[in-house]
């Protein structure tokens, strides 16, 4: 009764109306789950990332993605996001891009959640894939869409730059791909062989002086799979997740700039189960291997002409980040026993992780102007190789009591990084009542604390020597010139945490099951950016905190219901959150913090201000799944947002009081319905052929993200796909 995950099965994953198929989408439609207003911008329909995801209020690198029980989560740099940055390359919260279609089941713990998982402020989700088949089958499919299948809502303003684009944040035109085949081999009756592929294919057209090129994103996911099942009570499971990400561009308006962006991992994992006389034990072990490069020209050259303009061509060289990681688990969940009337399930274990991230640049790379005097300037970013090393050991335990009709369990997580050099000690209780002892209706409650992971972000960046100017006469030789004036340095930090209280009722009503929560979170010691005082070496120094801080709270209410052929969920929140940074890469000094401000007619804090992202207040979504005579199914998710205020720093002071002045700008709700119809055409001796068409945001409405920015419109996708 105290578990409080989420499981999306398969059938709903598989009919789940969604764009890029990835885990992330798939999460929409369950309660207090955001998205930024960046997410599904429509000068961007070509694009294949995941979008990143808030869960019960938390920033979207404080979750805790997990893959088969392994962790999936980049400690490098996970908001970066710029790929034409010159000294840093683009990261993601997520190693591997998981393709939904892979997954049999998503697990989301998002509060209660058990002493077993720890290095999360948002929440924690598990994606089981899928398990190779006991009889020799498979399946392969296809599905694509297009601009000419999209509806665009585009500014007035913005609708010249668009239509004619040569930047790759402006996608007037692409073509997605979306392929994959898996094959289901039973080698003997209790060993079991999965081969499975994915493939995410966008192209988009660009104008590029004077020219059309495509720029491209690409995105392959390969699985292989072995179970057997040594012994009657034992299981042994080998995987080994592939999933490379590649993104090519160009920069505007400079010749032979041709780069590309790498991402993405690999996985490798082993898995053991076995029943003791006295318990149940699972030993997991597994490498990861993660990375986030740049290949391009090594020299970025400017050049002046007669006329004052600039020639320019190239970029500024190779860069790689690499995040390599042990992981070694052990749980052991003891069998129920009695103390007098109290019942016990006593579960337990510990979680070593040794991570070591990377950052190098191989060849010196060179930013040059060319004056048209023969003088010449240029700026330097050496070669170097950086490193830092985590090693994190966690230990769990935690009791499930149960006394008539009351369960309680209470539990504690210690863990220590030899990185920050802390100890963190989480205690976790969860309690649940069963009022009328027939487990139709629940009260439910819970204080915990989490613990978010470590960044390795700043660490790498103080080892990795800052750029400096060079400079030449007409005639001459280069010599040094001036340094850049910022840096970046490190310390050891307190790891942030978030306290959470929550209280609910569970009610088994109208043939399904309702639940109402109530979640509070208070988030301190969160990561946020520091800028010092100039030191004697001439540097201003940027370096990481613990300033930051947070509150969430929200009201929950959902209920899911099934009933022959027919699945419906229906979901309501009502969130408010106050957050004083939404990156590691705000800055913000203490004082800043407590600095008075003028907002809604009253004087606030700089960290009582609402979140400027993942923070629209009412969410609701109901998804609907049937399946009809003639092979048809159909899916339908309707989503309401409410609108919202937004942020605006109007840069005045206020008159009286003198201090700054912060607007609400207001920003339009929406109502949107994504839908899908799966037709299964013929059924003969296993074999099915099934076509699919999807349908999003079918009414075509137009939703504000920002002053001049808007979601995608109506947009057509076409599929099939074959089972043998």
């Amino acid at each position: 009764m105290t578990d409080a995950s989420k499981t999306v099965d398969k059938t709903i994953i598989d009919r789940f109306p969604c764009r890029n198929g990835n885990i992330n989408e798939i999460l929409s439609f369950l309660p207090d789950i955001q998205y930024s207003e960046t997410a599904n911008l429509s000068t961007r329909g070509g694009e294949i990332v995941p979008s990143a995801v808030s869960i019960a209020g938390g920033k979207s690198f404080e979750n805790n993605f997990m893959i088969d029980g392994l962790g999936n989560n980049s400690l490098l740099d996970p908001d970066a996001d710029n790929p034409l940055s010159h000294d840093n390359v683009p990261g993601h919260a997520q190693q591997i891009f998981l393709d939904a279609s892979l997954v049999d089941r998503i697990t989301l713990h998002d509060s209660n959640v058990p002493a077993s998982f720890g290095d999360f402020k948002g929440g924690v989700v598990q994606a089981a894939t899928i398990e190779p088949g006991y009889e020799f089958g498979g399946s392969l499919f296809y599905r694509t869409t297009r601009d000419a299948w999209t509806e665009f809502h585009i500014a007035p303003s913005e609708k010249t730059a668009f239509e004619n684009s040569e930047d790759h944040k402006l996608q007037p035109k692409f073509k997605k791909h979306h392929a994959g085949f898996d094959i289901h081999l039973p080698v003997t009756s209790h060993l079991r062989l999965l081969a499975a592929y994915r493939l995410q294919l966008a192209t988009i057209p660009l104008r590029h002086l004077d020219k059309t090129r495509n720029q491209h994103r690409r995105n392959e996911t390969f699985l292989i799979k072995l179970a057997s099942e040594p012994t009657l009570s034992s299981e042994l499971s080998l995987s080994w997740v592939y999933s490379p990400y590649e993104g090519r561009y160009f920069k505007k308006d400079y010749l032979d700039s041709d780069f590309t962006i790498f991402g993405g991992a690999y996985m490798a994992n082993a898995e053991y189960r076995t029943a003791l006389p006295f318990a149940d034990l699972r030993l997991q072990a597994g490498y990861t291997e993660g990375k986030n490069s740049r290949e391009g020209p090594p020299d970025l050259i400017l050049t002046q002409k007669t006329d004052g303009s600039w020639k320019q061509e190239g970029f500024v060289g190779d860069l790689e980040k690499k995040q390599q990681t042990f992981q070694f688990k052990t749980d052991l969940e003891f069998h129920r026993f009695l103390t007098g009337t109290v019942s016990h399930e006593i579960n337990t274990g510990f979680d070593l992780q040794h991570i070591r991230g990377t950052s190098r640049r191989d060849e010196t790379s060179y930013l040059y102007y060319y004056y048209l005097d023969g003088s010449a300037k240029r700026k330097v970013f050496k070669k170097h190789q950086a490193q830092a090393t985590l090693r994190q050991l966690a230990f769990y335990i935690e009791d499930i009591l149960h006394y008539r009709r009351l369960e309680v369990r209470p539990g504690l997580r210690l863990s220590y990084d030899d990185f920050m050099r802390n100890f963190n000690l989480a205690p976790r209780l969860a309690a649940a009542f069963d009022v009328f002892g027939n487990g139709r209706t629940v009260l439910v409650g819970g204080i915990n604390r989490y613990y978010a992971s470590t960044l390795l972000t700043y660490k790498l960046r103080d080892d990795t020597p800052s750029s400096y100017w060079e400079q030449r006469p007409s005639e001459g030789s280069w010599t040094f010139w001036k340094n850049n004036t910022t840096a970046t340095s490190f310390a050891s930090l307190k790891t942030p945490y978030a306290d959470e209280y929550v209280i609910g009722l569970e009610q088994h009503i109208f043939g399904g099951k309702a639940v109402f929560k109530y979640v509070q979170r208070q988030g301190k010691d969160a990561f946020g950016m520091a800028f010092s005082d100039r030191q004697p070496d001439g540097f201003w120094y940027y370096s990481l905190d613990n300033n930051g801080r947070s509150r969430h709270e929200s009201y929950r209410l959902s209920w899911e219901g099934q009933w022959r052929n027919h699945y419906l969920s229906l979901s309501g929140t009502y969130q408010e959150t106050t957050s004083s940074n939404e990156s590691y890469d705000e800055l913000w000094e203490q004082e800043d913090l407590d600095e008075d401000v003028w907002y809604d007619g009253q004087i606030l804090s700089k960290s009582q201000l609402p979140r400027k992202d993942f923070n629209r207040p009412w969410l609701v979504s109901l998804l609907y799944i049937g399946q009809f005579p003639y092979g048809i199914t159909f899916s339908s998710l309707l989503k309401y947002r409410s609108g919202y205020q937004a942020l605006e720093d109007t840069h005045r002071k206020h008159e009286e009081l003198g201090i700054p002045i912060y607007e609400k700008v207001k920003r339009g709700g929406a109502i949107t319905i994504d839908c899908t119809i799966d037709w299964r055409t013929f059924s003969w001796r296993g074999q099915q052929l099934v076509l699919n068409l999807e349908i999003l945001n079918l009414l075509n409405k137009k939703v504000a993200t920002g002053e001049d920015s808007y979601e995608l419109g109506r947009q057509v996708w076409l599929g099939a796909k074959y089972y043998f």
